[in-house]
């Protein structure tokens, strides 16, 4: 059975994007960050308030407060299975950044978030 050149391309092109999905690398982003119901498999990253609850977010990317973060002043934090950082400003107005690493946990002052960004 004889195939035309462009029938030739067309099946190549198709096998080297077959490829190329195949090998992206398991930290790739899979899904863009959002907010997302908490799960209890600890992978997620999260933020806690008083009288707020847990709010948690999966995905890879950048939020920015006041339309995708909560606007509320979060307490304690973890990062899952998540690297990345988060930012709020200090009682001077200046910008301070909390970067983090899988696992970890801490506290954020009482200050509304301004970003979340996870690698």
């Amino acid at each position: 059975m004889r195939m035309s050149i462009a029938k030739v391309g067309a099946v190549a092109a198709a096998a080297c994007a077959a490829l190329a999905l195949g090998a992206a690398p398991s930290g790739a982003a899979t899904s863009p960050l959002q907010r997302a119901a908490c799960e209890a498999n600890g992978t997620q990253f999260y933020f806690v308030a008083v009288f707020h609850g847990t709010t948690c977010f999966k995905g890879h990317g950048d939020l920015d407060s006041p339309t995708t973060l909560p606007m509320w002043k979060p307490g304690p934090w973890g990062a899952g299975q998540n690297t990345g950082w988060f930012s709020y400003n200090d009682a001077n107005g200046v910008e301070q950044r909390v970067h983090f690493t899988q696992g970890q946990t801490g506290t954020a002052p009482n200050v509304y978030i301004k970003h979340l960004h996870i690698d």
